[in-house]
């Protein structure tokens, strides 16, 4: 299948395709289909959103909670990774935010 649209947009972001079957659904599908995203810049403007990024550090927050306290551990190592991953990841959301002025 081949698709052309025209999207206006306002600013940077990024935009991505799915698809999934419509309609009344009588059991549990997999049917759905989503490309990884296209980033879309504009001069001067970088693709950061505050709310957003709260938002992202409260799941990550979250997750690591789930991770420590609640999951089942496969093994060491694998748990390790999972926790430094997700210690990555709030670094540099966490810097990202305070260059952006944003304070939690």
């Amino acid at each position: 299948m081949t698709l052309q649209e025209k999207v206006h947009v306002s600013g940077p972001g990024w935009l991505a395709a799915r698809c999934a079957r419509l309609g009344p659904k009588t059991q549990w599908e997999q049917g759905a289909a989503h490309t990884s995203p296209v980033y879309v810049q504009a001069p001067g403007r970088e693709l950061f959103s505050a709310s957003d990024a709260t938002y992202m550090l409260t799941l990550i927050d979250g997750t690591q909670t789930w991770v420590e306290n609640l999951a089942t551990r496969a093994d060491a190592e694998r748990f390790e990774r999972i926790r430094k991953m997700l210690n990555e990841a709030r670094a540099q959301l966490h810097r990202r935010m305070h260059e952006h002025g944003v304070h939690h």
